[in-house]
C-alpha cells in the first residue's frame, strides 16, 4: 500500500490576494483550520506515514506551523528548503526524500476523497500514473481529461474552452480507434495524483518537464505510457483559489456537506464553538457559525449565519456579522456591518462602519467610523479606509 505523500505547498496565491501577501495560502482557515491541516488530516486517516510538504513562498511560516502543530500527531513529517519552478520541479527536488510509489496533492484543495481507494486503484492499475477525477459544470478553471471505456487517458488539456474540449473530442472520436472514448464528461484534474516509484526517472531524465498539467501527463502520453483515470464519486472537493471559493468552502464546513471534515470547536445547536468563547446577554447567534478560541459578541450583536470568526475576535455591540470569515484577531466595533466578505488578521471596522458584499481585507486594515466599502473591494494590508 501506498503510504508516502507529496503535499505542493508553495504557490503565491496571486488571485487570493491580499489574504496571500502574509499569510500563504495552505495555512488559510477554512472553518477555523488551516487547509493544509484539513489535508494532512485525509492524509493520516487514510493510513499515509511519510509527508514531504514541498514549500516555497513564505514557506517559513508553514514550516513554523508544522513544527508547532504536527511533530507528535503519528505522521512522518518533512518540509525540505525547495525553490522549485512548478508543481513537478517540486517533486523532482525532493526526490531523494521518496523511496517506494507516492501519491501527490496541491496544497489549496479542500476534500473528504476517499484516498485509500485511489491509491488500490493506482496499485492495480499498471498505469506509471494516475490522476483523481472530479466533475464539475466548467472545465475552465480546470485541466481536463478524455479517457477511452476502461479509463485509460487519451488526451489531457489543461484548462480548456468549450470549443476546445468539442475538438478534441471529435478529433479522438473519428481516428478509426475502436476504444470507446468519453466525449461530454465534464471531468477535471482533481490536483491528487498516485504515482509508480520510476516516474522519479523521468522526471530527472526530462528536466525540461516542469508542470504536472501542462508538461509531465501529456508528454507520458505522447510516449505511449500508461496513465489512468480514477472518478472520485460521492466526493466533496473545492479548488480554494479564488475568494468566492474561499467563501464557498467555509460555507460548505458550516452546512456539514464535507464530512468528516468539520470547522475547529465543539458542536453545539448548529454552533462550533471554541475555548473561551464569551456571549453577552441579548446577543444573537443564528447557525451555522464557528466561534474561535476566545471570541467575545457584545450586547445585542448579531452572527451569522454562515459567518465564521477567527479566534480573539471581538464583535461589538450592535455589530452584524454575517455570510463571511474573519481570520482572527479582529475588532468590528458597534453598530458596524459585515456581509460576504473576508477579513484577514488584525483588522479593525470601526462604529457604524459597513463592509459590503465581495470585500476582502488584507491584514491590519482599518476602516474608519462611518465608512462604506464595496461591494467588490480588495484592500491591502495596512490601510486606513475612509469612505463615506
Amino acid at each position: 500500500m501506498i503510504k508516502t505523500a507529496v503535499v505542493l505547498a508553495g504557490g503565491k496565491g496571486v488571485r487570493l490576494r491580499p489574504l496571500t501577501l502574509t499569510t500563504p495560502k495552505p495555512l488559510l482557515p477554512v472553518g477555523n483550520v488551516p487547509i493544509l491541516d484539513h489535508i494532512l488530516s485525509l492524509l493520516y486517516r487514510h493510513g499515509f506515514e511519510k509527508v514531504i510538504v514541498a514549500v516555497n513562498y513564505l514557506g517559513e511560516k508553514i514550516v513554523n506551523h508544522l513544527v508547532a502543530r504536527w511533530m507528535d500527531k503519528g505522521l512522518e513529517i518533512v518540509a525540505p528548503p525547495l525553490n522549485p519552478a512548478d508543481t513537478a520541479d517540486a517533486v523532482r527536488k525532493c526526490a531523494s526524500y521518496i523511496d517506494e510509489d507516492f501519491l501527490v496533492t496541491m496544497g489549496d484543495v479542500v476534500t473528504n476523497m476517499d484516498l485509500r481507494s485511489f491509491a488500490y486503484f493506482h496499485e492495480s492499475s499498471g498505469s506509471i500514473a494516475s490522476i483523481a477525477l472530479i466533475e464539475v459544470q466548467s472545465l475552465r478553471d480546470f485541466g481536463a481529461v478524455l479517457l477511452d471505456g476502461n479509463g485509460a487517458v487519451l488526451h489531457f488539456l489543461e484548462k480548456p474552452g468549450v470549443q476546445e474540449m468539442y475538438v478534441a473530442s471529435l478529433a479522438f472520436a473519428f481516428t478509426g480507434t475502436s476504444r470507446k472514448v468519453n466525449l461530454f464528461a465534464n471531468l477535471a484534474n482533481s490536483g491528487f495524483y498516485a504515482f509508480r516509484y520510476d516516474i522519479l526517472d523521468v522526471l530527472r531524465e526530462n528536466p525540461h518537464l516542469m508542470d504536472f498539467g501542462k508538461n509531465v501527463f501529456p508528454w507520458l502520453l505522447e510516449n505511449n505510457y500508461r496513465v489512468k483515470g480514477w472518478l472520485a464519486e460521492e466526493t466533496y472537493w473545492i479548488d480554494v483559489g479564488r475568494p468566492e471559493s474561499y467563501l464557498t468552502a467555509n460555507f460548505d464546513l458550516l452546512a456539514g456537506h464535507a464530512s468528516p471534515l468539520r470547522p475547529y470547536g465543539r458542536f453545539v445547536d448548529g454552533v462550533y464553538v471554541g475555548e473561551g468563547v464569551e456571549v453577552s446577554p441579548g446577543a444573537r447567534i443564528i447557525p451555522p457559525v464557528a466561534l474561535g478560541d476566545n471570541v467575545r459578541i457584545s450586547q445585542n450583536a448579531e452572527v451569522g449565519p454562515y459567518a465564521v470568526i477567527g479566534s480573539d475576535t471581538h464583535i461589538g455591540v450592535e455589530a452584524h456579522v454575517s455570510y463571511s470569515v474573519l481570520m482572527g484577531e479582529d475588532t468590528v466595533e458597534r453598530g458596524a456591518h459585515v456581509r460576504y466578505s473576508v477579513l484577514a488578521k488584525s483588522i479593525k471596522v470601526g462604529e457604524g462602519a459597513v463592509v459590503r458584499e465581495n470585500s476582502v481585507l488584507g491584514e491590519g486594515v482599518v476602516v474608519k467610523e462611518g465608512s462604506i466599502v464595496g461591494p467588490g473591494t480588495r484592500i491591502g494590508g495596512g490601510i486606513e479606509v475612509m469612505v463615506a
